[in-house]
């Protein structure tokens, strides 16, 4: 490899997250991208780690974080609870809970600065919530219903990874399957995900289920 890489990682076991065995390998990295795994004892670095006798992999994601607010927070923003244990990216808005304007949302962070990666759930409940003016114990009307579609399309044109719902909460458990269909049909034509807190954990677990399917 002829170009210097910023970081050579030695010697470690790597398991890069195929679910193919662990092998004796050492990573290059230039920038922030991982460029080169193999034999890189020869390779230029400016700096390499020795990791032997220990396990190289990608960072890991926790899919279900409410770190909404506390990544925001000076001397809580570094997100060291997470990197410690190896995890590089948290997702937010999780149970239909959490920032709406991604914009303004992702923007802090950026100009803050943050420990880890952070992927964004648009909160179905807040949606709900902030259309219907905080009277949420009924179906939306049209016009609110529009007001919710129209902030999840806004919220996945900023970024959002797609939307939350918690549905077993309030304002989450008045919202109708149909309701939430029209809110997901928004958020899959941007090719977001659908992340449920189910409506229910007992005796209608499986009705709840397969709600969400």
């Amino acid at each position: 490899m002829a170009a210097t890489l910023d970081v050579v990682i030695a010697g470690g076991t790597v398991y890069d997250g195929t679910g193919a065995p662990g092998r004796k390998a050492d990573v290059g990295v230039r920038g922030n991208r991982v460029v080169a795994i193999g034999d890189l004892s020869a390779a230029r670095a400016k700096r390499r780690i020795d990791a032997s006798g220990k396990y190289v992999c990608p960072g890991f994601i926790d899919l279900h974080n409410h770190s909404d607010s506390g990544i925001l927070r000076k001397g809580l923003r570094e997100n060291l609870c997470y990197l410690t244990q190896g995890c590089t990216t948290i997702v937010t808005g999780n149970c239909g809970g959490g920032k709406i304007d991604v914009d303004r949302y992702f923007g802090r962070l950026t100009s803050k600065g943050m420990g880890t990666n952070v992927a964004h759930l648009l909160p179905q409940g807040s949606i709900r919530s902030r259309a219907m003016g905080g009277s949420v114990h009924r179906a939306p009307t049209a016009k609110e219903t529009a007001k919710i579609e129209q902030l999840f399309a806004r919220g996945m044109k900023h970024g959002a990874f797609g939307m939350s719902t918690g549905l077993i909460y309030t304002p989450g458990s008045f919202a109708s399957t149909d309701e939430l269909v029209a809110c997901a049909r928004v958020v899959a034509a941007a090719g977001g995900i659908y992340a449920s807190h189910i409506r229910d954990e007992g005796d209608e677990l499986l009705k709840a289920v397969r709600e969400a399917i």
